[in-house]
């Protein structure tokens, strides 16, 4: 048996990992206080050694590495020559020395107290004797490679990697090496460098592991041993401590009282581990006081133990595998209660009370049917199941009498679990109600020294309350007929709040025990419930009461503001109908002006003053709504304003108008004898004066127009035209004035004159259309004959209207008993426009023909209609040329239009192929992609896609494409054909072997 040597002093001076990792599931004993406590020392020295390079050992060492010599495991390295050039090779050696990957990457990350997995970092035992160089010489060996242990970040694989070392972290204590371009971290007792004895390398791993086995092993059976320390079971006998405390001083008596107890509690513990294999925790054998190492049999025959076994089973719960197995799957669901919340106060927005509570209310439900349910049933199954097959004796869920369980250690056991529960249970309570109160405690913290009478007196837009805690509930300011008021009455939060709170709490009360589901030969009371944290509790008081305070407080502020909008009230309801109608009622244009100055101040002010919105403590204030209708509300008062003063101007200036309009029907009235001309004169004397009394009414008009102009009010179209149409009348009827009298010295000769008149009017119509139409000839712009087609359309009407105008005065002068006009000159006139005329409305005619042919699409052209037309057109240029063969510049552009349809004329061959029945999509696509054309094709697009792609380049393709098109109809047709007769021989085989059947049957 391997003997191992103690230092019963210093035990606990070995070197360990962050106690986050080392939270096990250790019954009947409260570790993490006093483990935690003994975790900074051992840190520290830790720290210390690994800083100054120096071997890590632990205090407690197996013997059998207490003779190793540094000589053993120096390595003098003579020449930088690679040991192995392969990662195989490492692996193959490690692999003889019974290293794998695991011992050096895998850790357990919820350490137990009899697991075998190793739970501390195999980096904490590396010892640096074995390095052969010092850091230093290390780094300074240009190009350094090596093979490191590394986790691959896609398969999370651990694998030996080649690997470049490109510095040293003193701090970390890890080499810095390149992976395929990635930097990694790693610990030297996972890089092997290639200048270094590998057998060495594996040596060093071994001692680490061994190292680490032990100090594992020593942590569980430390543990293990404060199990058993309780009460005064090992404590000297009544004439020993009579004589020691006689013969020495209180002090060393209690040194050696407790060496005394731990000596015994460990000769105790060996005989029960080797009696229990199942702990997986090798015994550390003792030694005597003068150091003298004992094996186990010389310690019995020193020793009874006997008894001491007896009391450590009598003793421990921990005396059967089923019972560690139970407690560690109850410390796991424990766990998962803790890990849970009662309440939901992380949300992406604040939110409305409502949505909160419902919220939490939804929370609180799954939380308790979990509690209630899940974790009971669970908790029940798990230890059920572990101790369903432990049978009689002290842990038999079979019992059936209340007296002998009172007594069994089954008892405790439940009792531990009830209290393990109830832990779980009071931390979740805890931990809940610390995050509730402060996420909704902490935005208010500004609002806390404020007093009762606090009135908001700084801007609405900064707030002195706004936290840098988020705010978590949302209230929307309205504004009510009574004051201002919120979406939410701030008085309904601390009752809605306070109420979760204490139902909340309350709730965790009516989660049942264990015991009835577990026990079913059992009786139990129907109200045994887990122990929960009371309301009474002073942490759960003192939450609560913060939670009272916060928010009676923070809703203090939040009425404050709300007050503030109270001036905004009687904006807020105003009546825009009624207040343009007193205003329209009491007030003068001036005073009008005044006022929506005023309306336009404020709402600028409102703009300025008023905010989106704001935080007061947990609260975030929606204002916007208020704020966009009170400027609305400004906005629309203003607008009011001026459309009232611009209807008033309206009816002014209509008045004006209106008595302006009386004025010129009066004086236009055709006069119907001379009695009525002399009438009109009269009246005409004294326009002057209705014209400035009018003129004068207008500029008080004008004055007000100047009020709307000042305001940039953009006036209606029928207002602006009014205004300017009353302005321009003084004018208008003077200059009527004038016309008047000639209208009526006129009409006085009419008769006589008016033949007169006529004729000389007629003259000079046919004198300035022949100076017209001289200039007009001059025209040569080909571009242009849509425009010279339609000029020359209304000389002609006009060359018309003109000729008829003078027949009818012919007609008149043979009434007058006068000469006849002359009109051989309006005769020659038309006679020589008409070729003129022709030519430019052929053209004109011609070009949109031919546009409607290239636009529209190519199925909708009739090839035999083109024809026709362009057949019709050339007749017509050609019959054109010979007219004015005396004019080349006239002809130039005849021949300009025939040269387009002759050139026109090649297409209709195209259009024809285009308009082919047996072009599919397919044949199309051929095409474009032959003729390069990456647009798509068919027979739907227009004429003037092909043209622009150059299809008359490509007729022979497209006839080729034709062609083959009407051979494959013709091969589907004859295969039809074929396969018709093939048909049809078979039915009229079918049909003479019916025939001969039915012939055979008769016989």
């Amino acid at each position: 048996m391997k003997l191992v040597k103690i230092n019963l002093v210093n035990h606990d001076n070995c070197n360990v990992r962050d106690a986050k990792v080392l939270k096990m599931s250790y019954p009947e004993l409260d570790w993490r206080a006093s483990f935690q406590q003994d975790f900074k020392a051992r840190k520290s020295l830790f720290e210390a050694s690994l800083l100054s390079r120096k071997s890590i050992r632990l205090s407690i060492s197996p013997t059998i590495f207490s003779d190793v010599s540094r000589s053993n495991k120096f390595q003098f390295i003579s020449r930088l020559i690679p040991n192995l050039s392969e990662v195989a090779q490492l692996e193959a050696i490690l692999w003889r020395n019974g290293i794998n990957k695991d011992q050096l990457t895998q850790l357990d990350p919820l350490p137990q107290l009899i697991s075998t997995e190793s739970f501390l970092p195999i980096e904490w035992f590396d010892d640096y004797d074995y390095d052969p160089m010092s850091v230093e010489r290390w780094l300074s060996i240009e190009g350094l490679e090596g093979f490191a242990l590394v986790q691959d970040s896609e398969s999370r694989e651990w694998t030996w990697t080649p690997v470049s070392v490109v510095d040293y972290d003193a701090e970390k204590l890890r080499w810095i090496v390149e992976v395929g371009g990635q930097v990694w971290e790693i610990p030297r007792i996972r890089l092997y460098l290639l200048y270094e004895d590998p057998g060495q390398y594996s040596k060093r791993i071994l001692f680490a592991v061994e190292q680490r086995n032990y100090a594992e092993n020593y942590l569980r059976y430390s543990y293990l041993s404060r199990l058993v320390d309780v009460g005064e079971y090992f404590e000297m006998i009544e004439s020993t401590r009579d004589r020691l405390i006689e013969r020495s001083s209180p002090d060393v008596f209690e040194a050696f009282n407790a060496v005394y107890r731990r000596f015994h509690i460990g000769l105790s513990m060996n005989v029960c581990l080797e009696q229990n294999e199942w702990l997986n925790i090798q015994p550390v054998h003792m030694v005597c006081y003068k150091s003298q190492p004992f094996c186990v049999d010389e310690l019995r025959a020193l020793y009874s133990f006997g008894e001491r076994f007896a009391l450590i089973k009598r003793i421990i719960l921990l005396s059967h595998p089923a019972v560690y197995n139970a407690l560690r799957l109850v410390h796991y669901e424990c766990d998962v209660v803790r890990e849970m919340s009662l309440f939901v106060t992380e949300f992406p927005e604040p939110q409305t009370l409502a949505a909160f509570k419902e919220a939490n209310e939804e929370q609180l439900g799954k939380v308790m049917q979990y509690l209630q349910n899940a974790w009971i049933e669970r908790t029940t199954m798990q230890v059920h199941k572990s101790l369903l097959n432990v049978g009689r004796g002290w842990f038999n869920i079979s019992i059936t009498s209340w007296t002998i369980y009172q007594f069994m250690k089954l008892y405790r056991l439940i009792e531990q679990i009830k209290h393990r529960m109830q832990a779980a249970l009071r931390d979740l309570v805890l931990t809940s109600t610390d995050v509730f109160c402060h996420r909704l405690c902490d935005p208010c913290e500004l609002t806390l020294p404020i007093d009762e009478n606090y009135s908001w007196e700084g801007s609405l837009i900064e707030s002195p309350f706004e936290s840098h805690k988020t705010p978590v509930f949302y209230l929307l300011l309205h504004m009510g007929e009574q004051a201002p008021y919120f979406s939410t009455d701030p008085d309904e939060f601390l009752p809605c709040l306070e109420t979760l709170f204490v139902e909340f709490v309350e709730q965790t009360h009516d989660v049942h025990l264990i015991d009835p589901s577990l026990f079913g030969s059992l009786i139990f009371a129907p109200n045994l419930f887990l122990s929960s944290m009371g309301l009474r509790d002073p942490t759960i008081r003192g939450r609560r009461d913060h939670l009272r305070m916060s928010y009676r407080q923070c809703v203090i502020p939040l009425k404050a503001y709300a007050a503030r909008y109270t001036e905004f009230k009687t904006l807020f309801f105003t009546n825009i109908t009624e207040y343009v109608e007193d205003v329209k009622s009491t007030k003068t244009s001036l005073q009008v002006k005044e006022e929506i100055s005023l309306q336009i101040r404020m709402r600028e002010s409102l703009e300025r003053t008023l905010p989106l919105s704001i935080v007061i403590g947990s609260f975030w204030i929606d204002v916007l709504p208020l704020r966009t209708a009170l400027i609305q509300k400004r906005a629309d008062l203003t607008a009011a304003l001026l459309k009232m003063l611009t209807e008033r101007l309206r009816d002014k200036t209509s008045d004006i108008v209106f008595d302006y309009n009386e004025i010129i029907e009066r004086m236009c009235e055709k006069p119907a004898s001379i009695e009525h001309i002399y009438e009109i004169h009269e009246f005409m004397d004294t326009i002057p004066e209705l014209l400035q009394q009018l003129e004068e009414r207008m500029k008080t008009v004008v004055f007000e127009y100047e009020i709307l102009d000042h305001f940039r009010y953009a006036l209606p179209d029928a207002d602006f035209y009014q205004k300017w149409t009353a302005l321009g009348m003084p004018k208008a009827i003077l200059n009527q004035i004038e016309s008047v009298h000639e209208f009526h010295e006129g009409e006085v000769d009419k008769f006589r004159k008016q033949q007169v008149s006529d004729e000389a009017g007629f003259a000079s119509r046919v004198e300035e259309i022949n100076v017209h139409i001289s200039k007009f000839t001059t025209v040569y712009d080909v571009a242009k004959v849509t425009e010279v087609s339609i000029e020359v359309k209304k000389l002609w009407k006009t060359i018309n209207e003109l000729f008829q105008y003078g027949e009818t005065l012919n007609k008149r002068q043979e009434l007058f008993e006068m000469a006849a006009i002359d009109l051989s000159s309006l005769v020659e006139l038309k006679e020589s426009f008409v070729g003129y005329k022709n030519m430019w409305i052929f053209a004109a005619e011609y070009s949109n023909v031919e546009e409607s042919w290239r636009k529209n699409p190519i199925s909708s052209v009739e090839t035999e209609v083109v024809a026709r037309t362009l057949f019709h057109y050339k007749k017509c240029f050609g019959d054109l040329l010979d007219l004015f063969e005396d004019q080349p510049q006239i002809q130039n552009v005849i021949r300009t239009f025939l040269a387009r349809v002759e050139q026109f004329e090649p297409h209709i061959a195209i259009i024809e192929l285009l308009q082919h029945p047996l072009l599919e999509p397919i044949h199309w696509n051929q095409l474009a992609k032959a003729a390069g054309i990456k647009v798509k094709l068919s027979v739907a697009a227009n004429f003037e896609l092909f043209l622009e792609n150059h299809i008359e380049q490509h007729s022979e393709l497209l006839r080729d494409i034709i062609a083959k098109a009407e051979e494959q109809k013709e091969e589907l047709e004859r295969i039809k054909a074929a396969e018709e007769e093939k048909r049809r021989k078979v039915e009229e085989f079918n049909r003479n072997r019916e025939l001969r059947r039915l012939k055979r049957t008769e016989i």
